[in-house]
């Protein structure tokens, strides 16, 4: 795949489609400057202006004589700039036909509309950053969470990029001394020599599989957690998954078998984005619109990790909950016992001590009672499900970094095999070059233009 022409120089929208107060158009490359000039008319000389500096003006109209809008300009001249070359900054009102109108001029004076993700790729082009931190720069624009967020700004500060060059430093220092042995390929390493080798790949191994053991729980940080809430009819599933929302969202009544299709909405939970889905209740459908709901409702628990199963203590005997649940193995089930309000202590009491195995939570989804305790419960088993967290933020996130770090621990462990069976030593040489070239991929040291153009495609345009 071809990249685009480098050389041109580029104009985009940076804000989001739609009216609102400001609307901003960037201008990067050689003759930003130039075409600024030429549609600008400011109270200076945009050519010899100084860098960071913001000037009043007017974009002309494409009539002489008339005007498009009235603008801030901010001037950033290269290196020192998001792209690392010449960059304009225009911030006219947020009108979507004002800012076309100014793109067209910048075009017909030269630039080329950006492509998706062109200007953040150019700053990584320019070397300004690094791919590590490109990538967070989309994965800032679209988190969910809190969490995400902070990850994604962990690295685009670069602290995860020098984590991974400081192992990818501790492999070409091993990597220059097996380079050295495999010019006496008949001399055998020492026994000294050999075990310290064996430490320091161990050391790399270690630091390597505790980054690809964090990917779990960065991919939760990443999605979020899809939690059903399943159970038989008039369980009380609509109305639990309307309290934790705050908001009227499914229809409840007394019915059974109101809800027919998955409602699904997601909220935010200690910094974690959470998607919560109601479903049809689970029981011998009645017609063929219920049917498809409650196949539908078998399939979202299949696919879950993690749900709550809702029974209603009123009306369900323990020996149809022990039932239920069986039906659900290998799953993380969070037990919520509904309608307390209509029974006495005693048989709450009962269903606890009964059910003690799956430390139920009780609760009244119309008084409320419970609802908070659910939702701390929902917290802890999420938190239990990310351990072991990384205490220096190095959380991986995605899956080509992921990827590539296990195919070096892949690299490394063969490597660490032959050292230890005293085999060629080219063939550990080109081991640790592997796992090397494997780090040096997810940093962007490494790269070809189809891996650029797919990455970069992810991103809007305009960044």
């Amino acid at each position: 795949m071809t990249l685009p022409d480098s050389d041109d120089t580029i104009v985009a929208i940076s804000t989001p489609p739609g009216y609102g107060g400001i609307g901003v158009i960037r201008i990067s490359g050689k003759q930003a400057f130039t075409i600024a000039n030429t549609i600008i008319d400011t109270t200076v000389n945009i050519m010899e202006a100084k860098s960071h500096t913001i000037h009043h003006g007017y974009v002309r109209g494409a009539e002489v004589g008339s005007i498009t809008d009235e603008v801030l300009v901010a001037l950033l001249r290269s290196p020192n700039s998001y792209t690392g070359e010449d960059v304009i900054e225009i911030s006219a009102h947020g009108n979507p036909q004002i800012l076309k109108q100014i793109v067209g001029l910048a075009i017909d004076s030269g630039a080329r509309q950006a492509t998706a993700g062109e200007f953040t790729m150019r700053a990584f082009l320019s070397g300004r950053i690094d791919l590590v931190q490109a990538e967070s720069v989309a994965d800032l624009i679209a988190a969910e969470s809190a969490a995400f967020q902070q990850i994604a700004l962990y690295q685009l500060s670069g602290k995860l990029s020098a984590y991974i060059g400081s192992i990818r430093a501790q492999l070409l220092d091993i990597g220059a001394l097996f380079e050295a042995y495999t010019d006496f390929p008949d001399e055998e390493i020492p026994r000294q020599q050999q075990a310290e080798l064996l430490a320091k790949l161990d050391d790399v191994i270690e630091s390597l599989t505790r980054l690809a053991s964090s990917y779990r729980r960065g991919e939760i940080i990443r999605t979020g957690v899809q939690i059903p809430i399943v159970g038989p009819p008039n369980a009380g599933k609509s109305s639990l998954f309307n309290v934790i929302l705050a908001e009227e969202r499914a229809i409840v009544t007394e019915i059974p078998g109101t809800t027919r299709d998955t409602i699904a909405e997601k909220i935010e939970i200690e910094g974690l984005a959470v998607l919560f889905v109601d479903t049809a209740g689970l029981r011998e459908a009645s017609d063929q619109i219920e049917a498809a709901g409650v196949e539908r409702s078998r399939r979202e628990i299949k696919a879950a990790n993690l749900l709550i199963a809702i029974f209603d203590v009123a009306n369900t005997p323990v020996e149809k909950i022990r039932s239920s649940l069986g039906e659900m193995p290998g799953k993380t089930i969070i037990l919520a016992l509904n309608k307390i309000d209509l029974v006495s202590n005693a048989i709450s009491d009962a269903y606890t001590t009964a059910l003690a195995h799956y430390h139920p939570v009780l609760l009244s989804a119309t008084t409320l009672v419970g609802v908070d305790k659910l939702v701390a419960r929902i917290a802890s088993v999420i938190r239990e499900s990310m351990h072991p967290s990384s205490a220096d933020g190095n959380v991986l996130t995605n899956k080509r970094h992921c990827v590539a770090v296990q195919n070096a621990l892949g690299s490394l462990t063969e490597a660490c095999t032959k050292l230890e069976q005293g085999e060629s030593f080219e063939l550990m040489a080109f081991d640790l070059r592997q796992a090397t070239n494997n780090l040096e991929e997810i940093l962007g040291k490494i790269t070809n233009d189809d891996l650029l153009a797919e990455i970069f495609s992810r991103f809007c345009i305009g960044k």
